[in-house]
């Protein structure tokens, strides 16, 4: 396994690559450093290298999409009331139930389960079988919490939010979110950022192994079904292991 020497880059860079994972149990045996690091340890798999940015910024992550995306959840509101609670009369509620349903927010997923962060980086293997995918781990104990006296659109800093587990597949998931704020013209990568309360440490995931562990995952309980606890995620479940 190749390993950084973690301690003492991490008070260098922003993002400091641990290791190249070699196998499931190389993975378990990495994430027994996380206690090292802060008690609030997040993870998120994916499978592309940084680029970590909110869905509203990957196109374009110097465009000021504040407009547009107070738009989005007034429409919302408006067409889908009947769906919605008084709750979601809030920015807050109304930007986490958004990005739940997949609308582009400037909210950015994490989980607090590195299992399901590996599960989302190698659940690909299939579309992507040629690319190495990648968990992020997000050490922010120290890191910004939302100012709720203001919305999600004044944010100062990159802000870590654990939203309601209202919802079966947020809890299934372990759901957190880093809520990003626009600022000196743009949308900055996770990665790239220079606030010192957020630090990154990155997992590559060789493709010659994603198979593997999505087979080690799935003997541990965590699979497509689990994931995504309804009938969608048992149907893609049962195609992808029995069809």
């Amino acid at each position: 396994m190749r390993t950084n020497k973690i301690l003492c880059e991490w008070e260098i860079s922003m993002i400091t690559e641990v290791a190249e994972i070699e196998s499931f149990a190389n993975y378990i045996e990495s994430m027994e450093i996380a206690p090292l690091f802060g008690n609030k340890v997040l993870f998120r798999g994916q499978p592309v290298k940084g680029n970590l940015l909110p869905s509203v910024a990957r196109e374009d992550k110097t465009k000021d999409t504040t407009h547009i995306e107070k738009y989005s959840l007034e429409q919302m509101r408006l067409i889908g009331s009947s769906l919605l609670s008084t709750r979601d009369e809030d920015d807050w509620n109304a930007i986490v139930k958004a990005q739940h349903h997949g609308l582009k927010t400037r909210c950015l997923d994490w989980t607090s389960n590195p299992m399901v962060a590996l599960w989302f980086a190698c659940s690909n293997r299939q579309d992507r079988p040629d690319h190495d995918s990648y968990v992020y781990m997000l050490v922010a104990d120290h890191a910004a919490l939302p100012d709720r006296t203001k919305s999600p659109f004044q944010q100062k800093h990159v802000c870590i939010l654990q939203p309601n587990y209202e919802s079966p597949r947020v809890s299934a998931q372990h759901g957190w979110l880093t809520v990003h704020n626009y600022e000196n013209g743009q949308f900055t990568p996770l990665e790239d950022s220079q606030e010192d309360q957020i630090f990154l440490c990155e997992y590559l995931i060789p493709k010659t192994i994603k198979a593997q562990i999505i087979d080690g995952l799935d003997r541990c309980g965590i699979n497509q079904s689990t994931i995504f606890p309804n009938l969608d995620g048992l149907c893609g479940y049962l195609n992808r292991n029995f069809t």
